[in-house]
């Protein structure tokens, strides 16, 4: 006898100018059929922000394995918001294997196991963050670049579905390119005890710099051309970025000497 298989639990925001009411979702394994046209399901308490669990039949899967499963919802205006990927696995008798490393790369696949990889504290279900070292991004890491990430279990070294990541708003570019697209200019660099940040324009923008390991260094709103003390800062490679105002962070490498 056929079961349900899959709890699946979500958050969607209505996308339009007024947040309006979510009034129904569809979801979809591997293959979209078209807006419209997948399986649809009700929403309980129509609202613009929401958490609702759906259960989906162990039929909508083709088989046993990993698939991608796709979610997405449409509000009471007729738009439909972003269409979400997870990645599930199905199957009569799942095991609780443990995801025991993340691996990852960008745009050409080495191959299973010989990619950059960090190594996960043990468990068969949870939310992990990492931290993907700066320098180990494309020198120019332009919006087409895409970032594939998989996770191998102890059952067997068994590897997952390798998922991806394209729509990232970050963008590595030059500090030249960076007063180019930002209008904020930064210099020198290489530095020393401080570094001079000259802005073109009136914009309001936001300036973070994070070490070699990714870890946040400070953060502080640009409204005026201003000086910054580094003394305090270790000699290093720094990842210096910028949040425009097209929402995209563009940051450049900065070294301090």
């Amino acid at each position: 006898m056929k079961k349900q298989i899959m709890l699946i639990a979500f958050v969607a925001i209505a996308i339009g100018a007024f947040s309006q009411n979510l009034i129904r979702g569809e979801y979809f394994v591997d293959s979209d059929p078209g807006f419209g046209q997948a399986t649809g399901f009700s929403i309980a308490v129509p609202d613009s922000d929401l958490t609702q669990a759906i259960s989906i039949p162990d039929e909508s899967f083709n088989g046993s394995g990993y698939h991608n499963l796709f979610l997405r919802t449409l509000d009471s205006n007729g738009n439909w918001s972003q269409t979400s990927r997870s990645i599930v696995q199905a199957g009569d008798n799942l095991n609780l294997s443990e995801i025991i490393k993340v691996e990852y790369f960008f745009n050409a696949d080495n191959g299973f196991g010989n990619n950059s990889f960090l190594v996960l504290e043990a468990s068969p279900e949870k939310t992990w963050e990492f931290t993907i070292p700066f320098d180990q991004l494309p020198p120019e890491w332009k919006t087409n670049d895409t970032l594939f990430i998989r996770v191998q279990d102890d059952n067997s070294n068994g590897w997952s579905q390798t998922s991806f990541i394209d729509s990232l708003n970050f963008v590595m570019v030059g500090i030249k390119n960076l007063e180019k697209i930002t209008g904020v200019s930064v210099y020198p660099n290489p530095f020393s005890d401080e570094i001079n940040v000259s802005l073109q324009n009136d914009d309001i923008l936001q300036l973070v710099l994070y070490n070699e390991k990714g870890q946040l260094i400070f953060k502080k709103k640009l409204e005026k051309s201003e000086k910054i003390n580094t003394q305090f800062l270790a000699s290093g490679i720094y990842l210096l970025a910028i949040y425009a105002n097209n929402n995209k962070l563009y940051g450049s490498k900065i070294v301090k000497h």
